[in-house]
């Protein structure tokens, strides 16, 4: 089946290339079969590894004090430790002085290189092209589960992943989020998703019309990040084929990782451990407050929506945070994405140990 109509097709850039460029260019109107199978590959590049070097070994239990940190952040609930570590006190009392940077999601990664920011909460799955084309970060905590989900309409007939084959999906892009999750979830459902066994199509449609376009029937089923997945399956009455929140094989896979610049790292272990400290601890706090951390983001205009809708979604994403759990989450997507082809080939276990960080005698944060 063809692949990704009325879609865009991005060249490959190395992450060098983009922060010279600041975007890529886009291409194509109308992607057929094979164009489309190898801009999905395009997207996430087959540039070299490009790994960065470990951080210089040094302690890490020196006392933290009042040390300056820049604080990347988007208006989204994936950012809500960030939000509640803030306001609750938990950088200062980390001995951070936290200064935050509202960054665009398109150039999260370019923040990160270029030292616009110290440190982000990112999608572990849309991380792992920038990490082998040395996005200088390390990975220190998983955050927390869940952002993304397949949904369809009540008489499509489609239950779960496997029932996709031969199906139109809507997505917002070829290099979306939704989309590298939902070929992986296709992948472990032995559902072809590479140029030459390509079983499904992906239609791109703009990100606010998918919803539409799944009840006019141009599309079978639509993959959408939260909180807009969420509020069209309520409002429309759609029905989950895959919630990362909930789902088999995903429940336990953390969509969200707390990432650290090299040269903070190098600066100063022992700030850039307090600093995954303090993102546990806002991560456990809306695990424990989670009504009373939606109404913190809405009433403290860090996102804007129903506080109510928003405290279910933080619920279900299970904010537990967990520095081993992290780690599994990167060791898992790359070994699907290289396995896809979308990135190098790569051996999944020595890309995480040189895409993260365990602070020596750190222990997960288990109660505030």
């Amino acid at each position: 089946m063809t692949v990704g109509r009325e879609g865009e097709r991005l060249r490959p850039l190395s992450y060098a290339d983009t922060l010279r460029k600041g975007k890529m260019i886009m291409i194509s109107k109308k992607v057929k079969a094979a164009a489309a199978a190898l801009a999905l590959i395009s997207v996430f590049g087959l540039a070299g590894c490009g790994e960065s070097a470990k951080p210089a070994a040094s302690s890490d239990a020196a006392k933290v004090d009042n040390v300056k940190v820049k604080v990347g952040y988007s208006p989204s609930l994936c950012q809500a430790p960030i939000f509640v570590a803030y306001e609750k006190g938990y950088f200062k009392d980390a001995g951070l002085d936290p200064e935050l940077v509202k960054v665009d999601g398109a150039t999260a990664n370019e923040s990160l290189g270029s030292g616009k920011v110290d440190m982000e909460i990112t999608l572990v799955s849309k991380t792992i092209h920038p990490l082998q084309n040395g996005l200088p970060v390390k990975g220190t905590t998983g955050v927390h589960f869940g952002c993304v989900r397949a949904i369809t309409r009540p008489d499509s007939g489609i239950k779960d992943v496997k029932d996709l084959k031969g199906k139109r999906i809507g997505v917002a892009g070829l290099a979306d989020t939704g989309t590298v999750i939902i070929q992986r979830a296709l992948k472990h459902e032995g559902i072809g998703v590479t140029p030459d066994n390509m079983e499904v199509e992906f239609v791109v449609v703009d990100r606010n019309s998918l919803p539409q376009a799944l009840s006019s029937g141009q599309v079978d089923a639509i993959v959408m990040t939260d909180p807009v997945g969420y509020i069209a399956q309520k409002e429309y009455g759609y029905v989950p084929v895959l919630d990362t929140a909930t789902s088999k094989d995903w429940k336990d896979e953390y969509c969200c990782d707390l990432v650290v610049t090299n040269q903070f790292i190098e600066k100063n272990q022992a700030a850039a451990k307090a600093l995954t400290e303090a993102i546990q601890k806002g991560s456990l706090y809306i695990k424990q407050h989670p009504e009373e951390s939606a109404k913190m983001l809405i009433e403290k205009k860090y996102v804007n929506g129903d506080e109510k809708e928003y405290a279910e979604l933080l619920k279900s994403y299970n904010y537990t945070p967990s520095v081993q759990g992290g780690y599994d989450a990167i060791k898992a997507a790359a070994k699907d994405l290289s396995d896809l082809g979308l990135v190098n080939q790569l051996d999944a276990k020595e890309f995480a140990d040189n895409s993260y960080y365990f602070f020596d005698g750190y222990q997960d944060v288990k109660s505030l």
